[in-house]
């Protein structure tokens, strides 16, 4: 009983961490798209791009450092799955792109919010168990 909330305590501050530095990494993501959006006029595409490149190399460092600290594991292997595990939030985030600023036609700004409220969602489960997950 006692380990059951030890571990619901653990998973509850993990998803305060992932929030919080979810919201550092997906803002680093935002500042660069915008900021290529802004000044090169480049295609949506590229900039989100640019974006992933930078956020999943902060990405790896903030949350395996202090979102997951303790929890499971941090070699080699955890470091390809964590970059394997980024690609599917770059397809989603492409995806958004696409369907909001190609193909509704919709201003750039509006792709942001699935950006910050969806695809962070589909990631920490899979970060959680799958890129940091507890040795057995």
């Amino acid at each position: 009983m006692r380990e059951t909330a030890a571990k619901r305590r653990e998973l509850f501050w993990q998803l305060v961490r992932y929030g919080i530095n979810g919201c550092i990494v997906t803002g680093t993501y935002t500042a660069v798209f915008v900021a290529v959006d802004s000044l090169t006029h480049w295609s949506p595409q590229i900039c989100n791009l640019l974006g992933f490149l930078v956020a999943v190399s902060l990405g790896y460092n903030l949350h395996s450092r202090v979102t997951f600290k303790g929890h499971g594991d941090r070699g080699r292997a955890a470091q390809i799955r964590f970059f394997a595990a980024s690609f599917p939030s770059m397809i989603v985030n492409a995806g958004w792109t696409w369907l909001l600023l190609t193909h509704l036609k919709l201003p750039h700004w509006t792709v942001q919010v699935p950006i910050w409220c969806v695809t962070p969602i589909l990631l920490f489960a899979l970060n959680r168990w799958w890129v940091f997950k507890e040795a057995k």
